[in-house]
């Protein structure tokens, strides 16, 4: 199967921010289209990894990074030279944009307006050979995945929006209760479907009585 750069996308509640499914561990290069703005502030959680070169027992401090860099051009230079697993990443520009990783599986943008966001998606699409795609169109607090480079499947296990940190602590107690709501829901009809006893068609029972001319119809034939 097809892998794509951007795996994932999710927009966010305060409508200026959003998520995109990426592999942070081999792709934070991405960062270098970010290299126009200037880092205001910094936050590097970082752990030397020196691969197959390592022994195994080997395990080394987790450390915060405290090296400046001015723009993302010059920490991605940095960071290439240095056998580092960066474990928290989060850069503040002056522009007022954030970006955050999160759990070597995405990356967050925090923009200053729809507008500014919508850009700023099309824009890293472009860069990963996707889209374009309609940003309109995108449910809040659902993920979609790229079943192709333009075409985008939502993601629903319980057919309601999942949180994002911009949820009230109210917001998220009543997400919790839905959830568990429909957990309940969907155990009770398993229950009843593993307790329901199976009823044969017309043409099962007529296949069922050339097999087996002696079977009354009701008790299990075998």
């Amino acid at each position: 199967m097809w892998s794509y750069l951007i795996s994932t996308i999710e927009l966010y509640s305060n409508h200026k921010s959003f998520s995109l499914g990426i592999d942070t561990l081999r792709n934070l290069w991405l960062l270098v289209h970010f290299k126009d703005l200037e880092i205001k502030n910094k936050t590097i959680y970082y752990q030397v990894d020196n691969g197959i070169r390592q022994r195994k027992k080997t395990k080394h401090p987790i450390r915060k990074m405290r090296k400046a860099h001015k723009n993302t051009a010059e920490l991605i230079e940095y960071l290439s030279n240095k056998p580092y697993n960066i474990l928290k990443l989060e850069l503040e520009f002056t522009n007022g944009w954030k970006i955050k990783q999160k759990a070597y599986s995405e990356l967050m943008f925090y923009t200053n307006s729809p507008e500014e966001r919508n850009q700023l998606i099309l824009k890293l699409l472009n860069v990963a050979g996707q889209g374009p795609i309609n940003v309109s169109k995108l449910e809040i607090n659902y993920t979609y995945y790229f079943k192709s480079a333009v075409t985008l499947v939502k993601i629903n296990f319980y057919d309601i929006p999942s949180p994002d940190e911009f949820w009230s602590e109210e917001q998220v107690a009543e997400w919790r209760k839905d959830v568990e709501a429909i957990d309940r829901l969907n155990e009770e009809e398993e229950e009843e479907e593993e307790t329901e006893p199976h009823v044969y068609s017309k043409s099962e029972l007529l296949d069922m009585n050339k097999m087996f001319p002696n079977w009354d119809g009701e008790s299990e034939p075998f």
